[in-house]
């Protein structure tokens, strides 16, 4: 498998749970179940997603976001499933400016081998067989080398995921992340910590359209119908407010997506 440089623009939506289903109605007739994702207990088509997050010590990718720059990174170790099921490991390095996303992306294990790598699995990847794996190991090596990076927060939630049924599946994305929690690591050894916080409240889910090019006119049509507006929600910032800044209880409000402000 090739190390992917995708570029697309994301669009976020902090949709309260009781008007999710008016949104599915809405594009019922432009989008379908991804066919290849999980049945999920829910009864929906997706994945349970895990991301380990890495941050310099002082946060400076934290900050970065809460002082809404403009230009932003992440590194990222991402498994799916439940510890035991062997599921792929990806390592990901993100960089968005606004909307857009530039990311490099590569599958290099499954999660059963990676706990077994030692404490930095990515520098054990450096000698990997295939190409790619030790291609992506050696940038997500030489980012967290470079810049000081070190794992701190864990995030994970149910994500389910729609697919254009007119376009490129790959291109063209809906996803909805609900019951999102994180837990506090100092290892990216354990893929699957044991959920500490809610970074969200329950009754509110996180709509992504996600698109090349051009946005599709469906997309356009729902957002202006049923009154969405499209607004930065970092499931990795309120975690690290929730979990590392508990101290400076105002970032986390600052942080929170427009329907929670001011909520109880």
């Amino acid at each position: 498998m090739r190390v992917l440089d995708e570029g697309r623009f994301e669009l976020k939506y902090a949709v309260p749970e009781d008007r999710l289903a008016a949104v599915v109605a809405a594009i019922a007739d432009a989008v379908e179940p991804d066919p290849h994702a999980d049945l999920l207990p829910s009864g929906r088509r997706g994945y349970v997603v895990h991301s380990t997050y890495f941050d310099t010590p002082d946060l400076l990718d934290y900050t970065a976001r809460l002082s809404q720059h403009r230009v932003r990174r992440r590194v990222r170790v991402r498994t799916y499933g439940a510890r035991g099921e062997r599921r792929p490991v990806f390592l990901e390095l993100k960089r968005k400016l606004d909307d857009q996303v530039i990311k490099q992306r590569a599958e290099v294990t499954d999660a059963d081998t990676w706990e077994r790598l030692g404490e930095r699995p990515w520098e054990a990847l450096l000698d990997a067989t295939t190409p790619s794996v030790r291609e992506m190991a050696g940038r997500f090596a030489d980012v967290v080398r470079q810049v000081g990076l070190v794992p701190n927060v864990s995030v994970h939630y149910e994500r389910e995921v729609f697919v254009d049924v007119r376009a490129d599946k790959e291109q063209v994305r809906l996803t909805i992340d609900r019951l999102i929690t994180a837990s506090r690591v100092t290892s990216a050894v354990d893929l699957y910590p044991a959920p500490e916080v809610d970074v969200l409240r329950s009754d509110v889910g996180v709509l992504e359209f996600k698109f090349d090019g051009a946005e599709p006119a469906w997309m356009r049509s729902a957002a202006r119908d049923l009154g969405l507006r499209a607004e930065p929600v970092s499931k990795y910032a309120l975690s690290v407010a929730r979990l590392l800044r508990t101290d400076r209880p105002l970032e986390f409000a600052r942080l929170q997506p427009s329907c929670l402000r001011g909520a109880a």
